[in-house]
C-alpha cells in the first residue's frame, strides 16, 4: 500500500505517469557465496563501520594494487624489520605506504593519478562535478563529511575555480555561441529578449539577461550584471543587459529585425533611441496576464462581479486578435466586438475599425448556459468597456500584431536556478559562469525529441498549475545526455596539465569585474569590525 501511495505522490509532484524501478535488486542471504575477503556487516560492526574513513579510489590505480606485489621484510642491506602498511590523505586521495620499523621506504601507492605540480586529479574532478551539475560546495562537504569521505579543502576549492573552471567554461560557452551565430549571419533574426533578477524586489545583486532566437529558441546572447555597474541601483540592470546583449550581435554582425520584450518603459525608450531600425514587439503572455489581472480587479466590486465569469474568456480573446489581425483597425474590429459579445449582441451596426459593420465569427452558440450575459449599459459592462478600450493597450497595438511571445525565455529563467539556486550568495565571475553553463545546457538539449514508448506513441505527464487550478498533459523529452561534459571537462584538465604557474599566482580581479567600483553592495561605507564590535557592547 505504502508503495502505491508513493507511486501516486510521485505523479503528482514529478508528474510521471508510470515510475521505472531501477536494476537493484535484494537477494536471499543464502543464496549468494562471499569470498573470505568479502566483509559482511552485521550489527555489532555498524559503529566500526560508520567511524572508518573513505576515499575516491580510481579503478585502474586499484587494479594496479592489486597486482603490487611487496616483500613483508625489509631488503635493505643490514634491516630485517617487518614491512607495514600505512595510510594518509592529501585531500580526496589516499596514500599506502609500505614502510619498515627503520622508516626505509619499500613502495607507495595513490588512489588517484597525480597531476603535475602535484594536483590530484580527484580532486580536480570533484571541483569541476560540482561547479558543472549546478552543485554548492558547502553543501557537498556537508555530504562528505557525513559519510566519512576525503574531500577537497574548500580553499583549494575556490582556487581550482577560480583558476580553471571559470575560463574553461567561458571558452567553452563562446566557442558555441559562435557556431550557433554563425549560421544566422546570413539572415534577418528576430531575438527575444527578458532578464532576471536574482532575488525579488529591489535588493537584487545579480541581473541574466538573455537573448534567445525565435525560430531556434537558442540561446544567442546571456548578460549578467551586478547592480555595482548601474550605480547600485537594480531597477536599472534590466535596461543595462539589454542594451550590452544589443550590442554585442552587433558586434558579431547579427541582423537583428525584431526584438520581443515585456513592456519595459526604460527598454521601450532604448529601442526609440538607440535602436530605430529595429522592430519592437512586445510579448503577448505578459500583455495578456496584465489584461487579466484588471478584469479580476474589477470583478471586486459587488456590482461588476459577473466580470469574473468573463475574465478567461476575454483574455483568450485577446490572444485571437493579436494572432489573427495585420493592421490596427482588424484588431479593433476584433477586439472591441468582445463588448457586444458579452451582452449577446453578436451583430452591430457600426465597426471599430475597418469593416462597415461588425459581427462575431463565432458559430451558432448553445442555448443552455450556465454563463451569464451582462446587461447592456450597467456598470458591469461600463467597467469592461474601459478597459477593452484603454488608452494605453490601444495605443500599444502596434507592438502586438507580430504576435511574439517570449514564454519560452521562462523556462530557461526557471532552468537557470539549478545552476545558480537564489538562496546561495555567489561572487561576480562564479554567477557569470553558471549562467553560461545553463545556456550551454539549454542549446544542448533543446532539441531533444519526445521519448516514445514501445509502440511508438509519445509519452506524457500530467502537471498541475496553481494559478489557474487546471491539470494539463506535458510531453516528455528523452533523457538528456550532457554529451558536451566529457569535452568541458578534457579542456579543463587540458588547461591544468599546460599551466606552468600553478594556483598559487596572484590573482587579479578582471577589468570588467564589478568589485573594482565597490568591494560592497551596502549604500554606506562599513566601519571596521573592530569598532562595530565595541559599539555593540557599549549598548549594554
Amino acid at each position: 500500500m505504502q508503495d502505491m501511495e508513493d507511486k501516486a505522490a510521485a505523479d503528482i509532484i514529478f508528474g510521471y505517469d508510470d515510475a521505472e524501478e531501477g536494476d537493484y535488486s535484494e537477494t536471499d542471504e543464502d543464496s549468494e557465496v562471499f569470498g573470505p575477503e568479502v566483509l559482511k556487516m552485521k550489527e555489532e560492526d555498524v559503529d566500526s563501520f560508520l567511524s572508518d574513513d573513505c576515499a575516491i579510489i580510481y579503478i585502474r590505480q586499484l587494479e594496479r594494487l592489486a597486482n603490487l606485489k611487496v616483500e613483508r621484510i625489509c631488503s635493505v642491506k643490514g634491516c630485517k624489520e617487518p614491512v607495514e602498511l600505512k595510510t594518509s590523505y592529501v585531500g580526496s586521495a589516499v596514500y599506502i605506504t609500505w614502510m619498515c620499523g627503520n622508516s626505509h621506504q619499500k613502495q607507495k601507492w595513490c588512489s588517484q593519478p597525480v597531476m603535475n605540480r602535484r594536483l590530484h586529479s580527484g580532486d580536480l574532478s570533484i571541483s569541476s562535478a560540482i561547479l558543472l551539475s549546478g552543485n554548492n560546495y558547502a553543501k557537498m562537504k556537508l555530504f562528505a563529511d557525513f559519510m566519512g569521505l576525503k574531500f577537497p579543502h574548500c580553499d583549494k576549492f575556490n582556487r581550482i575555480q577560480r583558476t580553471y573552471l571559470i575560463p574553461s567554461i567561458d571558452s567553452f560557452w563562446k566557442n558555441q555561441q559562435e557556431d550557433i551565430l554563425s549560421a544566422m549571419r546570413a539572415e534577418n533574426i528576430v531575438v527575444l529578449g527578458d532578464g532576471r533578477m536574482d532575488s525579488p524586489g529591489h535588493c537584487a545583486q545579480f541581473c541574466t539577461y538573455t537573448f534567445m532566437e525565435n525560430e531556434t529558441k537558442k540561446i544567442v546572447s546571456i548578460q549578467t550584471l551586478d547592480k555595482r555597474q548601474t550605480g547600485k541601483k537594480s531597477t536599472n540592470m534590466e535596461k543595462a543587459g539589454f542594451v550590452q546583449g544589443m550590442e554585442e550581435l552587433k558586434e558579431k554582425d547579427i541582423n537583428v529585425a525584431e526584438a520581443v520584450t515585456d513592456a519595459h518603459l526604460q527598454i521601450g525608450a532604448v529601442m526609440k533611441r538607440q535602436f530605430t531600425d529595429i522592430k519592437h514587439s512586445h510579448d503577448i503572455w505578459h500583455v495578456a496576464k496584465n489584461l487579466g489581472k484588471k478584469l479580476v480587479a474589477a470583478g471586486q466590486d459587488k456590482e461588476c462581479k459577473e466580470i469574473l465569469k468573463w475574465t478567461q474568456d476575454i483574455t483568450t480573446h485577446f490572444w485571437h486578435a493579436c494572432k489573427h489581425a495585420n493592421t490596427y483597425g482588424e484588431f479593433l474590429t476584433i477586439w472591441a466586438g468582445v463588448l457586444h459579445h458579452v451582452v449577446d449582441e453578436h451583430e452591430w451596426a457600426l465597426s471599430y475599425g475597418s469593416m462597415d459593420y461588425g459581427q462575431c465569427s463565432h458559430s451558432a452558440l448553445e442555448t443552455d448556459r450556465e454563463k451569464p450575459w451582462l446587461k447592456k449599459g450597467s456598470k458591469a459592462h461600463e467597467a469592461l468597456r474601459r478597459i477593452v478600450l484603454d488608452k494605453r493597450l490601444l495605443n500599444n497595438v502596434p507592438y502586438y500584431l507580430n504576435f511574439r511571445s517570449t514564454a519560452e525565455l521562462e523556462n530557461f529563467h526557471t532552468h537557470i536556478l539549478m545552476y545558480a539556486a537564489k538562496r546561495f550568495a555567489y561572487t561576480p565571475p562564479v554567477y557569470k559562469a553558471r549562467s553560461q553553463l545553463a545556456a550551454i545546457d539549454y542549446n544542448e538539449h533543446i532539441e531533444r525529441p519526445a521519448a516514445l514508448t514501445k509502440e511508438g506513441k509519445k509519452i506524457y505527464h500530467r502537471t498541475f498549475n496553481k494559478k489557474s487550478e487546471r491539470w494539463s498533459a506535458v510531453e516528455v523529452k528523452v533523457k538528456k545526455t550532457y554529451a558536451y561534459i566529457k569535452n568541458l571537462l578534457h579542456n579543463i584538465f587540458c588547461m591544468r596539465l599546460r599551466d606552468r604557474v600553478g594556483m598559487n599566482r596572484r590573482m587579479e580581479l578582471a577589468p570588467d569585474d564589478p568589485r573594482r567600483l565597490s568591494s560592497h553592495l551596502a549604500s554606506v561605507e562599513p566601519k571596521p569590525t573592530s569598532e562595530l564590535v565595541t559599539e555593540k557592547l557599549s549598548r549594554f
